[in-house]
């Protein structure tokens, strides 16, 4: 394979947060099964933090920023 190919991969979560995260703080998110299930969030800095998609907060976290992008489709 070209080198190319390798950057256009997706980031994987290999190992997870334990910390909770603000949500205010959270622009966007992405799901992942493989290697482990995990939500990557996205932060208004642009960092990208792994977590566990089986924690409560997570769940929150995750409809209130979908919440969010359809308020903005509106």
């Amino acid at each position: 394979g070209s080198a190319s190919s390798a950057s256009s991969r997706k980031q994987s979560c290999t190992t997870l947060s334990p910390r909770q995260l603000n949500i205010r703080n959270l622009v966007s998110y992405e799901k992942q099964q493989v290697p482990i299930d995990a939500i990557i969030f996205i932060t208004t800095k642009g960092i990208k933090i792994c977590v566990s998609a089986k924690q409560p907060w997570v769940k929150i976290a995750v409809k209130r920023i979908d919440e969010r992008r359809a308020a903005k489709r509106r």
